[in-house]
């Protein structure tokens, strides 16, 4: 099943979708949202029926969404196949023939360690780094890295985009 057709794909969609619609005092209040919520996020609460235990993991992806979601957005942020990994080695540009990643191999290595309350700092740590470059990303692929502290989809992605940037830099230097 697609990740966009599950109910956890579902929810970040329509998130990403009210964020992108919302105006820009709501999307302001879900950037700078505390533990007390910002209407966007409330109402996400109340359209999805969601339980008080999924309540803090989609306010943290609520509020990751918000951060990606330029204040002048008119649109969701969401790029089909963008997924979380991919997007923090190349800082969002698909086409970029990476040197060395955006988002280093250090800083990922030490992102996949961080367990509990602590990972949500981490992972919006990450995503205020890639919030500068007004990325596309996969919106469930986002959402599934707060839900699942396995952190194999993110790397999976992560040294994806790697291997793929280093084909083409070799295919590039035999063509010459």
């Amino acid at each position: 099943m697609s990740d966009s057709l599950n109910p956890v794909g579902s929810r970040a969609m329509a998130i990403a979708s009210a964020l992108a619609h919302a105006t820009g005092g709501e999307k302001a209040a879900a950037r700078r949202m505390g533990p007390e919520g910002a209407p966007v996020f409330w109402r996400m609460v109340a359209r999805f029926d969601m339980s008080p235990n999924e309540e803090p993991a989609w306010h943290a992806i609520t509020k990751a969404l918000a951060l990606l979601t330029p204040a002048s957005a008119t649109e969701s942020i969401h790029a089909d196949g963008r997924k979380f990994g991919a997007v923090l080695a190349d800082g969002g540009d698909a086409q970029a023939t990476l040197d060395k990643p955006v988002f280093s191999e250090l800083r990922l290595a030490r992102l996949l360690a961080v367990r509990g309350a602590a990972r949500y700092d981490a992972l919006e740590r990450a995503v205020r780094m890639l919030a500068r470059k007004h990325p596309k990303i996969d919106v469930p692929s986002l959402a599934w890295a707060y839900l699942n502290e396995e952190g194999q989809r993110i790397a999976r992605s992560y040294y994806r985009r790697l291997d793929q940037s280093a084909r083409t830099r070799e295919k590039e230097t035999q063509n010459v």
